[in-house]
């Protein structure tokens, strides 16, 4: 593992996509020598509308060093016949981490027998992948504790940071009176981005997760997989409130790390309960600061993953 050279394929911005920033130091801290291969195209390319495609960048790449391992997170925009001809020219193994499981199933399912592995955070998507030949693996998200932390600032009784769809609205409205505050894409409050995200998470006394597709009746595509909102309340140290997804008692204990609700009127229930009980909240916060510190950062992820992935 210690020296392994990796490509890295994602998305780097400091505004945006910090997930790729986070995954490269984490590599880097575990001794792996890392090269980036943007995802996008950024840039005075861009700006002059002269982009190179992502398969032409990753092919530079590959010529101009060897590498024991390709990682790329999503690569939609990789075809499996693109990855079947680069990797013809290269002695590295590939892998995948796939972040939108089960909600874009087409894609990953599309994708996924054209790495060596395939990793995804979602279990109940394992038997699907694992059935159609591709050797699958599960990953929960993780944390980047240098970015996530506690922050001092006025406090709302109730926050929730993620995109407004109607699924979301329409669980959120049952705390509207409770002193909810919504921010992120689509919300009158709008997107936060930096600090201003993680000021945004802190600024609450407790923290409302609502994953995608939850109350909606489709359990397809609603998943078990924790989404990255679990790791990020935690490890800025605010106590949580999230809908029961199956994967979450793998890295939480509810009630002691973290609440969880089955409805829209348990949502109601328990948030007026926690609001009420600050010994409670502080609690749990305190715990799963210290269970994302100890045991969910991105670096100890990479580490499972290049056990695998570089046996």
């Amino acid at each position: 593992m210690t020296g392994a050279r990796v490509i890295l394929v994602a998305a780097f911005d400091r505004r945006y996509h910090r997930s790729g920033l986070a995954l490269a130091a984490a590599l880097e801290s575990l001794g792996c020598e890392v090269r980036r291969c943007e995802e996008r195209e950024r840039g005075w390319r861009a700006w002059l509308h002269r982009p190179s495609s992502l398969a032409g960048r990753l092919s530079a790449e590959l010529k101009r060093a060897p590498a024991d391992l390709v990682l790329v997170f999503k690569g939609a925009l990789l075809a499996p016949a693109v990855i079947a001809d680069l990797k013809r020219r290269t002695k590295a193994r590939w892998a995948n981490w796939f972040p939108d499981d089960p909600h874009d199933l087409e894609t990953s399912s599309r994708l996924a027998r054209a790495y060596d592995c395939f990793f995804t955070h979602d279990s109940s998507s394992l038997d699907r992948h694992r059935s159609a030949g591709t050797r699958a693996y599960y990953l929960a998200f993780g944390c980047d504790p240098e970015f996530l932390r506690p922050f001092e600032v006025p406090r709302a009784p109730l926050v929730f940071v993620g995109t407004r769809d109607p699924d979301r609205e329409r669980v959120l409205s049952a705390l509207n009176d409770l002193g909810l505050v919504a921010r992120g894409p689509g919300w009158p409050g709008g997107p936060v981005y930096g600090e201003a995200f993680v000021r945004a998470l802190a600024g609450a006394t407790v923290g409302v997760n609502v994953h995608q597709r939850f109350g909606t009746g489709d359990a397809a595509r609603y998943g078990s997989g924790a989404n990255m909102r679990v790791f990020e309340l935690a490890a800025v140290g605010t106590p949580q409130l999230s809908d029961a997804k199956g994967d979450i008692p793998r890295h939480f204990t509810p009630d002691k790390e973290i609440v969880l609700y089955r409805s829209a009127a348990e949502l109601r229930e328990c948030a007026q309960a926690l609001l009420g009980d600050e010994a409670l909240c502080r609690s749990l916060a305190k715990a799963a600061r210290e269970r994302a510190l100890r045991e969910h950062t991105w670096a100890q992820r990479l580490r499972e993953l290049l056990s695998v992935a570089l046996p």
